[in-house]
């Protein structure tokens, strides 16, 4: 009788891990579709991927790199969106361009209308 309890218990406990790891699995795949669904509608929305990096120079402290173009802009408002070292590397961003005298010599001025965190898969 001691024999067919534990084989019972080592089953039910066998059957419960695994389906702890199709749950995982489950949810991994969920969340790289919603983040696919959310990049399909930013772009639907206007927004445009972005990566920011930061500048040596002190005119310009960061530049902002759009995928979709080859020329560096430099958003002259990041401020108004991120506070201190709360900016991030990668964003969704909408903007506009200035008719400005440039503040940096390997970027152009662009006003930022609206930006957001981007989060991506790795």
């Amino acid at each position: 009788m001691f024999r067919i309890a534990c084989l019972v218990a080592s089953l039910t406990l066998y059957t419960c891990s695994g389906a702890k790891q199709t749950t995982t699995a489950a949810a991994a795949e969920t969340t790289t579709e919603i983040q696919t669904i959310s990049a399909k509608e930013m772009k639907e929305k206007g927004f445009s991927k972005g990566t920011l990096t930061s500048s040596k120079s002190k005119d310009c402290p960061y530049i902002l790199t759009i995928e979709e173009y080859k020329d560096k802009l430099d958003p002259i408002n990041l401020g108004d969106f991120f506070k201190g070292d709360d900016m991030p590397a990668q964003v969704w961003v909408k903007f506009s361009n200035l008719r400005m005298a440039s503040r940096c010599n390997d970027a152009r001025p662009v006003s930022i209308t609206a930006i957001d965190k981007r989060i991506e898969n790795k």
